[in-house]
């Protein structure tokens, strides 16, 4: 599916509404002739409380939720309380000492130069192995993170069920699930 491009008229700002619910982004050049509209979530409490109660109807029949850091947190934790999940688990982005059989992935991220890992702590996988998992996140742009995370919940025996996010930026994805789209703003 093709990007939704827009023409850039000079604007600073692009008002994102997601049912009802207004936000205003900045506008951030990303080369000579591109603008994107800037989302931070992190914070946002109200904003994330507004889109988890949405996206939490879509991922109902999941058993156990799986997002990346770090601004997939709050909004899969929010979801997962809606839901009475007990736990959720996430994807940390570097392996850290605690971790016991780390499961990883490579990937590189729209937002990076270089190729990142997604890990899970070994000790998640019976939290993951034969569930029905639902895999969170805040924007997909070129889906490399929810890929990786997919990989992740498939290495360790989960099924995928359901996808979803709050925005999609750029391709537009049948298989996930979404509240809006953040267009790309072209000088034209």
């Amino acid at each position: 599916m093709e990007a939704t491009v827009l023409p850039y008229d000079g604007r600073e700002h692009y008002e994102l509404v997601i049912k009802d619910f207004r936000r205003e982004l900045p506008l951030i050049q990303v080369s000579p002739d591109t603008w994107i509209a800037y989302f931070d979530s992190l914070g946002d409490r109200e904003f994330i409380a507004h889109c988890a109660k949405i996206i939490a109807e879509h991922l109902r029949d999941c058993e156990i939720l799986v997002t990346s850091e770090s601004k997939g947190i709050p909004l899969v934790h929010e979801i997962a309380s809606l839901l009475g999940h007990p736990r959720y688990i996430v994807c940390r982005k570097e392996r850290k000492a605690f971790m016991k059989d780390p499961i990883a992935v490579r990937f590189r991220p729209i937002t990076s130069s270089k190729d990142l890992e997604l890990i899970i702590d070994g000790r998640y996988i019976p939290y993951i192995k034969g569930r029905k998992v639902g895999i969170v996140d805040d924007i997909v742009s070129t889906r490399s993170t929810m890929e990786a995370m997919e990989k992740i919940v498939k290495m360790v025996g989960g099924h995928v069920v359901k996808k979803a996010t709050v925005l999609v930026e750029g391709e537009h994805y049948p298989d996930v699930f979404y509240l809006g789209v953040l267009p790309i703003f072209k000088r034209l």
